[in-house]
C-alpha cells in the first residue's frame, strides 16, 4: 500500500510542470507570430490566428496588447472551471517590449491535490477489499480446519467422543466470529460509501459556486480588485489586467498603494484603510467616486471606483470596482465645447436626418432675421433666394450622404427680403452603428467680404491700368527723350571728324558724356519696364568669360584711373573659358556693380574677382564678387536697396547721378536667371556684393565668333536720289535735312503719316524716312497703307527713324513692310549708311563718281542690334550743366553738323516755334488741357534741348512728366514759371546769335 502511494506521489510530482512549460513555449510562439501582423497592421489575420490555439489547444482566453490597449482577444466558447493561471510573452524586444500575448489556463496544480486525494481515496478502498479478501481466506482457513479434524475422525483408530465434544464447541464459535466479522464489514462498508457520496456531493455544490463565481468575475466590464486589511491585492481580474497593464501573476501579493495608486494619493489612501479598520467607518465606501489611477506605464487616467468592504475569517478583504472614464470625460469635455461652439459668434443649425431644422443659435438669428422658432421644422432650402432650383438642392444632399460633408457659397434670404451672400459648411452625424442622425451646419455672412473683393478688384483693375499705362508711357518716353537726342548726339560724330581745339575737345567730350548717361538712363528704364511686364527673354549662345569680364573690366578701368582708384580684376583657375547663355545680360550686370563701386568709392580700391562654386558635366556656378572701399551702406537701407528708383540717400549724396535703377535691373537679371545677389556693407568701410549665378558649359569650338567684317569708310551715294521724310519735330526735320544738304543730299519733309501716304502715291521716291510717333496717322499705319497701294509705289524702300529701341520692334517694324530702322539718337553716317545700302542699283555707278567726306562707320542693322544689347551703367556720372541757360557745347554741335551760316537760321527758327509754343502752354493752363499741356511742353523741351536752351529744356520735360504722372496742381505751378524761363532763355540765345559762330570747324569737315 505504501509503495503504490509513493509511487503515485512521485508521477503526480514529476509531471505537474509538464504543462505550464507547454503553455509558456505556446506564447513565446504566439508572441514572434504577432509581432509580424502588428507591423503589417493585419489584426483580422491575426484574430483568426488566436482563435484557431484557444479552438487546438483549449486555453481559458488569449489576448495581445499593445501600449496598454487590447487589440484581439479570443476565449474558449464554453465555459472554464477552476481557477484560472496567465503565461504571458514579450512581443518583440525582451526589453521595450511593443506588446504582450496573455494565455489564461485551468490551473491543474490546484486540481491535481484534488484529484491525488480520489486516486488515494480509491486505491485505499482497494486495499482494504485485498485486506478484507486476505482476512476472509485466512478465516475461512480457520473454520475448515476442524473440518478437516473432523475427517480425520473418520479414521479407524480415532475416539468418537472426544470428537464430537471438539466439533460441536468449534463450530459454534466459528459461526459467531464469521457473523460478527461480516456485521464489522458492512457497517464499514456502509459507513465508506455515505462518506464518498458524501464527499462527492459536496465537491459537486463546491464546483458549481467556484464556476458562477469565476462566470461573474469574468463577465464583470469593470475592473475588479480584492484587497485584505494590509493593503495587499489578493484578486486581480482579466479586465484591470487590460486596464492597468499588469498582469495578475505579476501583481497579487503587492501592495494596492504601489500599483495603481499614484504617489500623491497613496498617502490618504492608507490612512482611510486605517481609519476604517479602527472606526468601521469610510467616507467613500460603498459609493462611486471618481479619482485618478496610474497604469503601469506610469501614466495617471481618471476612474470612477467602488469599494465594498467584507468581514472573512481571516480578517477583512475590500473589493474593488473599477471603470476607465478617460473617453466618458473627453465626451463630456466635447459636448460642452459643442454647446460652446453652438452659442458663439458663428451662425448655425442643426436638422434632423430628413433635413429639417429644429434647432439654431442666436448668431443665426443675427445673420438672417429669423427665429429660432420660425424656421423649425422648415428645410435650408427655404432660406436660399432659389429654393425652386430642386436639382442644386439634391445635388448637395447627394454629396453629404456619400461623403458626409459639404461645404460651398449659397445666397440666402434675409427676413427683410435682402439677399446674403453666405458660406456654409454641413456635416453629416452618425451614431455608433454608423446610422444617420443630425445635420449640423455652421455658416458666416459674406457681404463684408464680396464688398472687399469688389473694391479689392476694381483696385487691381485700376493698378493694371495704370502699369498698362505706365509701359506706353516708357515706351513713348523712349521715343521722345531719343528724339532730342538728335540735336545733342546726332551732331557729335561730324564734330568728332573736324580737327579740334583743345577747348572744343572738353566741349566734345562734355557732350559726350551727357548724351552716354541719358542713354544709360533710357537704357535702365527700358529695360526694368520689359523686365517689370515679363517680356525680357534670356538668350543663349556660346561666350568666352574671360574676354567678357577682362573687356568688362577694362570699360571702367578709364574711371577708376580718373579717380586715382587701383581696380583690381581676378580670375580663379577653376572658372572655364568658354560658357554658354546670354553673355550680354552677365556683362551688363557686372557693369552695373562696377560702376557703383568705382562711382562711390573716393579712394583705395575696387576689387572684383570671378570664382567657380561648383561645376559638373553640364553646368558651373559662378560666383562674382566686387568689393570696394567706398562709403558703404547703412543697414537700414539694405532692405530697399534693390527696389527701383531706389537711391540710400543718407550715404549717397545726390552728386552721384543716375536712375536708381541700376540694382534694381542687377536684381531682375539674376532673378531671371534663377540666380541670387547679395550685400555685405559697412558705413565708412566699404560694401561687398556678390552674385551667384549657374551657367551651362560650352566646348571652344561652340565658342567662335565670326566677326563680320568692317563697314567702308566711304559711302557712295548718288546726288539725284529721291528722298522723303516724315518727321513731326520741327527742329529734328531743320537737323536731318541740314545734315542731307550737308553731304549733298536733297529730302522732301512732310509732318504725319497721312502726309507720307500722300506724298509716296503722287511722288516716286526712291526711299522714305519714316518716324514711327506722329500725330494723325502714325509711322506703321502709313506703311502699311503704303503697301497696300495699287502702283509701283508701293515697292518704296521705307525706313523707320524712330527712338523705339526696345528689343522686338525690330521685328514689328519688319512685320508692317519696312526694310530697316535707323535708331535715334542718329548720326549722320549711319543715315548715310542707310541711304547707301537701299538707294536704287542705277544710281551706284554715278554715285562713285561722288565721294562723300570720309567718316567711321557707326552703325548698321546689326551693329543697333548689338546696341540695344550692350549694357549701359544706369548711374553714369554726369559733368553737364543743366542750369546754364545756353549749352555752349550743343551750339557746337549743331555748327558743327551744319554750318556756320545755317545754324543762325535754324536757332531763328527754333525761336519763332519756342515762342507759338509757349503761348499753347499758358493757354491750355489756363483752361486745365492737360493733355495739350503735356504735349506742347514735350515738344518744346525736345526743341530747347536741340537747340541748346538746356535749363527751359529741363522745365519742359518736369512740365510733361508731372502730367503723365497726373500731378495736375503741381505741373499747373511749373507751367506758371515757364513764361518767364522762357523770355530769358530765347533773349540769351539771341544774344549768343548776335555774337556769331566759327565756321573753321565746319571748313574742316568739307576738305
Amino acid at each position: 500500500m505504501a509503495l503504490i502511494v509513493l509511487s503515485f506521489f512521485h508521477h503526480h510530482k514529476t509531471n505537474v510542470n509538464l504543462p505550464s512549460e507547454h503553455i509558456q513555449r505556446i506564447a513565446n510562439i504566439t508572441a514572434e507570430i504577432s509581432l509580424e501582423y502588428i507591423s503589417n497592421n493585419d489584426i483580422g489575420e491575426l484574430k483568426n490566428l488566436t482563435d484557431k490555439i484557444i479552438e487546438q489547444e483549449k486555453y481559458a482566453f488569449l489576448s495581445i496588447e499593445k501600449s496598454g490597449s487590447v487589440l484581439v482577444h479570443s476565449q474558449l466558447s464554453q465555459d472554464t472551471s477552476g481557477e484560472l493561471s496567465t503565461k504571458s510573452a514579450p512581443i518583440g524586444s525582451v526589453n521595450a517590449p511593443s506588446g504582450w500575448v496573455v494565455i489564461g489556463y485551468d490551473d491543474n496544480s490546484a486540481n491535481t491535490s484534488e484529484e491525488f486525494a480520489e486516486h488515494m481515496l480509491i486505491w485505499g478502498i482497494i486495499a482494504v477489499g485485498v485486506l478484507s479478501i486476505a482476512t476472509i481466506y485466512i478465516m475461512m482457513l480457520g473454520v475448515t480446519k476442524p473440518l478437516r479434524q473432523l475427517q480425520n475422525v473418520n479414521s479407524p483408530s480415532r475416539h468418537t467422543s472426544r470428537l464430537k465434544l471438539f466439533f460441536q464447541d468449534d463450530i459454534e464459535a466459528t459461526v459467531q466470529m464469521v457473523n460478527a466479522m461480516r456485521n464489522k464489514l458492512d457497517n464499514s462498508y456502509n459507513q465508506l460509501n455515505d462518506s464518498l457520496k458524501h464527499q462527492k456531493h459536496s465537491y459537486s455544490e463546491a464546483r458549481q459556486i467556484e464556476e458562477k463565481n469565476a462566470a461573474i468575475y469574468n463577465a464583470s466590464h469593470d475592473a475588479i480588485i480584492v484587497a485584505n486589511d494590509n493593503d495587499i491585492i489578493i484578486e486581480f481580474s482579466p479586465v484591470a489586467e487590460q486596464i492597468f497593464g499588469w498582469e495578475r501573476h505579476e501583481v497579487v501579493g503587492k501592495a494596492m498603494a504601489d500599483t495603481i495608486v499614484p504617489a500623491r494619493l497613496r498617502e490618504a489612501h492608507i490612512k482611510g484603510m486605517r481609519h476604517f479598520l479602527s472606526t468601521g467607518e469610510g467616507p467613500v465606501l460603498n459609493q462611486r467616486i471618481e479619482l485618478t489611477a496610474i497604469r503601469r506605464s506610469g501614466r495617471e487616467f481618471p476612474i470612477e471606483i467602488s469599494i465594498s468592504p467584507a468581514k472573512t475569517a481571516q480578517g477583512h478583504i475590500f473589493v474593488s470596482y473599477i471603470r476607465d472614464i478617460t473617453q466618458q470625460l473627453k465626451d463630456q469635455t466635447e459636448l460642452k465645447i459643442a454647446a460652446h461652439a453652438f452659442e458663439s459668434s458663428e451662425a448655425m443649425f442643426i436638422s434632423d436626418n430628413h433635413g429639417h431644422i429644429i434647432q439654431t443659435n442666436p448668431a443665426f438669428t443675427h445673420v438672417t432675421g429669423f427665429s429660432d422658432i420660425e424656421v423649425q421644422g422648415e428645410k435650408p432650402r427655404s432660406l436660399t433666394t432659389n429654393p425652386q432650383d430642386a436639382a442644386f438642392h439634391k445635388d448637395i444632399w447627394r454629396k453629404l450622404l456619400a461623403s458626409g460633408y459639404w461645404q460651398g457659397e449659397l445666397t440666402f434670404r434675409h427676413k427683410e427680403g435682402r439677399s446674403i451672400p453666405v458660406r456654409i459648411s454641413i456635416t453629416a452625424v452618425k451614431d455608433e452603428s454608423e446610422k444617420l442622425t443630425h445635420y449640423v451646419a455652421h455658416f458666416f455672412d459674406l457681404t463684408e467680404q464680396k464688398n472687399t473683393e469688389q473694391i479689392i478688384l476694381e483696385s487691381q483693375q485700376s493698378a493694371e491700368s495704370a502699369n498698362k499705362a505706365k509701359s506706353q508711357f516708357l515706351a513713348a518716353m523712349s521715343h521722345e527723350i531719343r528724339t532730342p537726342m538728335n540735336g545733342v548726339l546726332g551732331v557729335l560724330g561730324l564734330l568728332k571728324e573736324t580737327p579740334l581745339t583743345d577747348q572744343q575737345q572738353k566741349l566734345v567730350k562734355t557732350a559726350r558724356e551727357s548724351g552716354e548717361l541719358l542713354l544709360a538712363i533710357i537704357n535702365d528704364i527700358l529695360d526694368f519696364s520689359k523686365m517689370e511686364a515679363g517680356k525680357l527673354s534670356l538668350e543663349k549662345h556660346p561666350f568666352d568669360m574671360y574676354d567678357l569680364f577682362n573687356q568688362t573690366v577694362d570699360i571702367m578701368r578709364p574711371q577708376a584711373q580718373k579717380k586715382n582708384l587701383r581696380l583690381t580684376a581676378k580670375i580663379s583657375d577653376n572658372v572655364p573659358k568658354f560658357l554658354n547663355g546670354d553673355g550680354d545680360r552677365i556683362r551688363q550686370l557686372l557693369l552695373n556693380l562696377l560702376s557703383n563701386a568705382v562711382k562711390y568709392t573716393k579712394k583705395g580700391s575696387v576689387t572684383v574677382s570671378l570664382t567657380s562654386n561648383h561645376q559638373s558635366s553640364r553646368y558651373h556656378q559662378l560666383q562674382i564678387d566686387v568689393v570696394d572701399t567706398g562709403v558703404g551702406i547703412d543697414n537700414s537701407h539694405i532692405p530697399i536697396l534693390f527696389n527701383e528708383f531706389t537711391m540710400a540717400e543718407d550715404s549717397y549724396n545726390r552728386g552721384h547721378e543716375g536712375s536708381g535703377l541700376g540694382l534694381a535691373i542687377c536684381k531682375q537679371i539674376v532673378n531671371l536667371m534663377d540666380g541670387e545677389i547679395s550685400v555685405v556693407s559697412e558705413v565708412g568701410k566699404g560694401s561687398v556684393f556678390s552674385v551667384v549665378l549657374d551657367v551651362d558649359t560650352a566646348s571652344q569650338d561652340d565658342s567662335i565668333v565670326h566677326t563680320p567684317e568692317p563697314s567702308a569708310t566711304h559711302v557712295d551715294i548718288a546726288t539725284d536720289i529721291r528722298i522723303l521724310m516724315a518727321e513731326d519735330n520741327p527742329a529734328n526735320q531743320v537737323v536731318l535735312r541740314t545734315m542731307l544738304e550737308f553731304s549733298g543730299l536733297s529730302v522732301d519733309i512732310v509732318s504725319n503719316g497721312q502726309e507720307a501716304v500722300e506724298a509716296v502715291s503722287s511722288i516716286p521716291y526712291d526711299i522714305v524716312l519714316m518716324d514711327i510717333s506722329m500725330p494723325e496717322m502714325d509711322g506703321m499705319e502709313a506703311t502699311r497703307r503704303i503697301r497696300s497701294l495699287d502702283s509701283d509705289a508701293r515697292n518704296v524702300v521705307i525706313v523707320a527713324l524712330t527712338a523705339h529701341a526696345i528689343r522686338g520692334d525690330k521685328e514689328n517694324f519688319m512685320a508692317v513692310g519696312m526694310d530697316d530702322f535707323v535708331s535715334k539718337p542718329f548720326t549722320r553716317q549711319s543715315i548715310l549708311d542707310c541711304l547707301s545700302r537701299w538707294q536704287p542699283k542705277g544710281h551706284i555707278k554715278e554715285a562713285r563718281d561722288t565721294l562723300v567726306n570720309d567718316v567711321h562707320v557707326t552703325q548698321t542693322v546689326s551693329d543697333i542690334s548689338r546696341q540695344e544689347n550692350q549694357p549701359h551703367s544706369s548711374e553714369t556720372p554726369s559733368t553737364s550743366s543743366s542750369h546754364d541757360r545756353v549749352d555752349e557745347v550743343t551750339l557746337t554741335q549743331l555748327v558743327t553738323d551744319t554750318s556756320a551760316e545755317v545754324t543762325p537760321q535754324l536757332i531763328s527758327f527754333y525761336i519763332s516755334d519756342a515762342q507759338l509754343r509757349v503761348k499753347k502752354i499758358e493757354d491750355s493752363a489756363a483752361i486745365q488741357d492737360y493733355y495739350t499741356l503735356e504735349f506742347e511742353a514735350h515738344t518744346l523741351g525736345s526743341s530747347a534741348a536741340s537747340h541748346g536752351n538746356s535749363l527751359l529744356s529741363n522745365l519742359c520735360r518736369n512740365i510733361e512728366q508731372l502730367c503723365l504722372n497726373q500731378h495736375y496742381e503741381t505741373a499747373l505751378e511749373a507751367a506758371s514759371l515757364l513764361t518767364t524761363e522762357a523770355t530769358a532763355s530765347l533773349t540769351e540765345l539771341e544774344k549768343r546769335v548776335q555774337q556769331g559762330f566759327s565756321a573753321d570747324a565746319n571748313t574742316k569737315a568739307k576738305k
